[in-house]
């Protein structure tokens, strides 16, 4: 145990120390970017789409200005069944360094398990609820191009709109902070992220977990996206959440686990791979295949979505890095 609580302390402090390094830097490129014209306010084309693995490319605009967007997904949990989910959001890009955006899950069905008997003897029915919303996710994004890496920083706000006795909703205001690095390299753009935060909620926006943690935890990406013809892109992504304290856990399903319960240390612990495959069917649509496996809980999130924006990105040829 004294070994593990000195990782996790080890972990916080590197983290701790590299934003100390990164945020001067970002900073000083920030000014740099500030004084160049008008026509090369332009964001980049994946950090700020792709940050967290939020959706498609255009969700938050590339040129200065506001963008809406609407996401409609359905996916299969291997330990929850099928869900479909609506998902509105707004964005605005107040120049090349700076956007905002805001969404909120809907979820037309969702599979529950509600406590039909009391709170001393609960027992647990399986039911299928609609219309019920998630938490409303709002976030701050940091664009830098530097000379050897592109860099983005994304300030997240997770705002209790959702319900914990279905596992949606944190039931408190969560935050999340997350870096992200990439470097292209032709066809291919490796990237890493790391962060901080106190909800799984906000690390993965694409994928939905069928229950939400609650606690302090630092979270970790490795992986590439890769550019193929017709402007597909795929991204394929390692990623470790690792609780720094013990942990409550909302679920919508139990498989497993409790229902709401203050649980050890170690309990929010999750690991695996994320794949995607974004495919443009217009400059307004885009149909996306995702694919998340975590070994750590030993389930398997498999979907597919449409997102449709209000304004069209950009071609590649007129992003402007």
């Amino acid at each position: 145990m004294p070994l593990l609580w000195t990782v996790r302390r080890l972990h916080l402090g590197f983290s701790a120390f590299t934003l100390s390094l990164v945020f001067p830097s970002a900073l000083a490129c920030a000014q740099a970017i500030a004084t160049g014209s008008a026509s090369e306010v332009v964001g980049g084309r994946s950090a700020s789409a792709t940050t967290n693995d939020a959706g498609p490319s255009g969700i938050i605009p590339f040129a200065q200005g506001f963008n809406a967007s609407l996401g409609a997904s359905s996916q299969y949990d291997s330990g929850n069944g099928w869900s479909s989910i609506l998902t509105p959001g707004l964005a605005f890009r107040f120049n090349r360094l700076l956007s905002v955006n805001a969404s909120v899950p809907i979820y037309a069905s969702v599979n529950v398990e509600s406590n039909t008997g009391t709170k001393a003897k609960p027992v647990y029915t399986s039911t299928t609820q609609h219309g019920v919303p998630g938490d409303t996710s709002l976030a701050a994004h940091l664009d830098a191009h530097p000379v050897l890496l592109d860099y983005n920083a994304t300030f997240s706000i997770g705002l209790p709109s959702g319900s914990t006795a279905y596992g949606l909703g944190a039931g408190k205001t969560t935050y999340d902070f997350n870096n992200h690095f990439e470097k292209s390299f032709g066809i291919f753009s490796p990237d890493m992220e790391f962060g901080i935060g106190t909800s799984n909620n906000l690390i993965q926006p694409r994928v939905h977990k069928s229950y939400t943690s609650v606690g302090a935890l630092a979270h970790f990406q490795a992986g590439t996206s890769i550019d193929l013809p017709l402007n597909l892109s795929l991204e394929a992504d390692l990623y470790e959440e690792l609780p720094f304290n013990p942990s409550t856990i909302y679920a919508a399903a139990r498989s497993g686990k409790k229902k709401a319960t203050a649980a050890t240390t170690g309990n929010a612990e999750d690991n695996g791979f994320n794949t995607s495959l974004d495919i443009p069917l217009g400059g307004r649509i885009t149909f996306s295949g995702f694919y998340n496996r975590s070994i750590r809980n030993d389930d398997d999130i498999t979907g597919f979505s449409l997102t449709f924006l209000l304004k069209p990105p950009p071609k590649p040829a007129d992003t402007v890095h």
